[in-house]
């Protein structure tokens, strides 16, 4: 125990020495113990060569993951685009309801013109009326001759 691996262990390319200083070394997969490689190497003598082929499945991994990745962009895009139509239409249902809306008002508008020209109009003619009816009292008033108020006309009793 003195940081040193045990004599009798092979020593693997790649791969961390077995020591009292790493504890869960035998937990971890043979996969990672062995460097990547499934091959195990062989303990012996001279230089070992491991043969470190590409892992398929690792690549296979790789490539499902970006698949996936890109399979949520064009997902997310295509919501947007969706979410943009929706907004688009709701945009539009809006200004239209406010272009209804004010043409209402413009019409209720030239609806009330039109009454206030019209009551301004029998205003003015009643107020010529009475103008007309004063100036007949006033006249009647001022000649007595006629029978105003100064005299004559009905004998009083």
């Amino acid at each position: 125990m003195s940081g040193q691996p045990s004599q009798g262990a092979p020593q693997l390319r790649g791969a961390l020495p077995t020591t009292s200083q790493q504890p869960f070394a035998t937990m971890w997969p043979s996969y990672y113990a062995l460097g990547g490689s499934n091959t195990p190497a062989v303990a012996g003598g001279g230089p070992q060569m491991a043969v470190t082929a590409p892992d398929s499945s690792q690549a296979d991994d790789v490539e499902a993951q970006q698949r996936e990745r890109e399979q949520r962009i064009l997902k997310r895009k295509q919501a947007n685009r969706e979410s943009a139509k929706r907004s688009k239409l709701k945009r539009q249902q809006a200004e239209r309801e406010l272009q209804e809306h004010a043409s209402r008002v413009d019409e209720e508008r030239d609806s009330l013109t039109a009454q206030l020209e019209a009551a301004q109009q029998r205003y003015a003619e009643t107020q010529a009326k009475q103008l007309e009816l004063r100036r007949q009292i006033q006249a009647f008033v001022d000649n007595p001759a006629d029978g105003g108020a100064g005299g004559g006309g009905w004998p009083c009793g």
